[in-house]
């Protein structure tokens, strides 16, 4: 199955747009980000705000994960009951702070969103950190921000291999100057050449595995 791992949508771009496209590119499902809001079939999971998250949200049946944009002291009482849970978080924007979410909470399943982007410069040396973490993954979007792309991606593949990253459009972020079908082509041009199980684990297995699909 392959999975775009994360989107959102606005007024302009809504997500019946997007099934449409997916349907085209091959693509048999989607991660939501946002709101617990009536989704298409193509739309497999969504990733509520952590403002949005209550034990209402385990009763929804798309219900996978809470996106956090911020890391306070740790333990923390939301980091505490997710993790108790065993509900993955995506973390946007807190790159430098995953190494010390990892170790206060080692069962966490964590996921990057957007590669650590915008790059800081010391982008590398915290990537790396991150990578040594067992249940971080890393999803690779963002790479419009990535001055070298293809160089952002093979090092990401060589920390976490393919079984800890994922295809991500983060559509319709970009757009217009960015469709989607763009972003799937700079992904497949900065990943290069790579045999059918690798590739079939970023575009979707990865996926499937991190959020229980």
């Amino acid at each position: 199955m392959r999975i775009d791992a994360h989107h959102s949508c606005s007024e302009r771009y809504p997500l019946a747009h997007l099934a449409s496209i997916l349907a085209r590119n091959r693509f048999e499902g989607s991660i939501f980000a946002g709101p617990l809001v009536p989704t298409p079939d193509m739309v497999r999971g969504i990733i509520v705000p952590a403002a949005g998250w209550s034990e209402d949200c385990l009763s929804h049946p798309k219900f996978r994960a809470v996106q956090v944009d911020r890391i306070p002291v740790l333990p923390d009482r939301l980091f505490d009951d997710l993790a108790r849970r065993r509900i993955p978080i995506d973390v946007t924007g807190v790159l430098a702070d995953v190494p010390r979410l990892a170790a206060c909470y080692p069962d966490l399943p964590i996921a990057i969103d957007g590669l650590g982007a915008p790059p800081p410069d010391a982008w590398p040396r915290l990537l790396e950190s991150a990578a040594q973490c067992p249940m971080v993954c890393c999803k690779l979007s963002g790479l419009a921000m990535f001055p070298d792309p293809r160089a952002a991606v093979q090092f990401a593949l060589r920390l976490f291999g393919p079984a800890r990253l994922m295809f991500a459009s983060d559509w319709p972020n970009g757009q217009p100057e960015y469709t989607w079908k763009a972003t799937l082509a700079l992904f497949t041009q900065s990943l290069g050449a790579q045999n059918i199980e690798v590739r079939e684990q970023i575009l979707g297995g990865t996926a499937a595995r991190f959020y229980g699909i």
